[in-house]
């Protein structure tokens, strides 16, 4: 049986206390005159889809995300990894190690270029537009660059159509498009 002592005294610790001190300073701070620049910025999750199609039933899209703590390689932890799948037509976003994405998250950059690989089953005429977006400001351009034709078109607000040739793999692959992001 466990009995209570009703006579006992508790005594709590005690911890030194640190006496803290302030200075304060008299002088008045000297003002120079420098330019402030305002680093352009990406709202955090801001993001947008491409998709290539060839009609309304054959078409693959990338995911673009927009983080300021992400890594421009490959992270499995933020990042998606494309497999390409049975479909006429695929469309990856390009890492900076050189790995294809299906989402690519990564950190905004102003006048950053995104490669991207195509690849099509057959010759045929193709589209690329921007198929859903979020946070993306309304002074930012989405360009999508062909460096086969020399073109580029600002996605947001118009498809850019184009022709794969599979005689001619100058027309596919990861050296003919990029995605531009810019004000």
């Amino acid at each position: 049986m466990v009995a209570c002592k009703k006579e006992a005294t508790v005594v709590p610790k005690t911890t030194p206390v640190t006496p803290v001190t302030t200075t304060v300073s008299t002088t008045t701070p000297t003002v120079t005159a420098a330019t402030t620049t305002v680093p352009d910025t990406m709202p955090n999750k801001a993001g947008f889809k491409l998709k290539i199609s060839k009609d309304s039933v054959n078409y693959d899209e990338a995911m673009i995300l927009f983080k300021p703590t992400a890594k421009t390689a490959f992270d499995p932890m933020e990042d998606g990894q494309y497999f390409s799948g049975f479909g006429q037509v695929s469309l990856a976003s390009i890492s900076s190690d050189g790995t294809d994405l299906a989402i690519n998250t990564l950190p905004y950059t102003p006048g950053m270029a995104i490669g991207l690989d195509v690849q099509a089953k057959s010759d045929g005429t193709y589209s690329f537009a921007v198929s859903y977006q979020t946070k993306i400001p309304s002074g930012v351009h989405i360009w999508l660059k062909d460096a086969y034709q020399k073109d580029s078109v600002d996605v947001r607000t118009k498809n850019y159509t184009f022709n794969v040739a599979k005689a001619d793999t100058a027309t596919f692959g990861n050296k003919r498009f990029s995605v531009v992001i810019r004000k």
